[in-house]
């Protein structure tokens, strides 16, 4: 892997500059780092480039400033700069807003969007129910000082193999950003856009949900392509990960 700053943005890449103008742009979810999909790389067999940016105060990140929309501009003024023709995305959770945020506000059509895979995105308000409504349920000072550490502690010790290697990154994670991001992604899933932009905006499109997943709605809201992992939830990535590594190459190379 190498790393690659634009400002105080950081990417990891499977090459160690921009070589091509198409591009995989990979976003994890709150409290996630690029750590989490390093056996991607593994991979030889994608034509794109495969970038993961890593979100602010994420993975030891120190980038306390930017809110889901400033760092989307900082992400495009990279894509501008790059020169950067085509663009996969692959969104995971919180990472799922982050294209729609881009498109919506900077990139419009300026650049060709090959094709969106939203893995669980934080679409609908009923994706924040299970963790982001709870965090910004606490004070914020409480949650900082007290529920963050309790939330690791909790993971590191569950008998549930992806909580204890999610508890990994969330210790490399701000526990300033993992609430403010958790607030933003309650406050847009509730106005109710992100869902209809997924759908209408984006022509080539795959929505990935975990078969032990509870989905709120019925899942063809979410677009006439849907892709099911078996015997996996929202964390696929660390309880399968040669299953992930496969559904992902799969998808990336399927032609829409």
């Amino acid at each position: 892997m190498f790393r690659i700053k634009f400002h105080d943005i950081c990417f990891i890449s499977n090459k160690k500059q921009i070589y091509n103008s198409k591009i995989i742009l990979f976003f994890y979810g709150i409290g996630c780092s690029s750590h989490d999909f390093e056996f991607l790389f593994r991979n030889q067999i994608y034509k794109e480039q495969l970038i993961i940016a890593e979100l602010p105060g994420h993975n030891n990140v120190r980038n306390y400033r930017d809110n889901l929309l400033s760092y989307s501009k900082k992400i495009y003024l990279f894509l501008k700069k790059k020169n950067i023709k085509e663009i996969t995305f692959f969104g995971h959770s919180l990472g799922g807003i982050i294209p729609i945020l881009l498109v919506k506000n900077f990139l419009k059509k300026k650049i060709e969007i090959k094709k969106f895979i939203n893995y669980e995105g934080n679409l609908t308000v009923h994706d924040t129910e299970t963790l982001t409504k709870k965090t910004i349920s606490y004070n914020k000072n409480d949650f900082m000082k007290y529920k963050f550490s309790k939330l690791i502690e909790l993971c590191k010790v569950s008998d549930k193999k992806f909580l204890n290697c999610w508890s990994e990154s969330l210790q490399k994670t701000s526990p300033l950003k993992f609430y403010d991001f958790s607030s933003e992604c309650v406050k847009l899933s509730e106005k109710k856009e992100l869902l209809s932009f997924f759908r209408i905006f984006f022509k080539f499109k795959v929505y990935i949900y975990g078969e032990k997943t509870v989905l709120r709605v019925p899942n063809y809201f979410f677009g006439s392509v849907r892709f099911k992992i078996k015997n996996s939830g929202h964390f696929s990535f660390f309880e399968d990960r040669i299953e992930f590594s496969r559904i992902f190459n799969q998808l990336i190379l399927k032609k829409m």
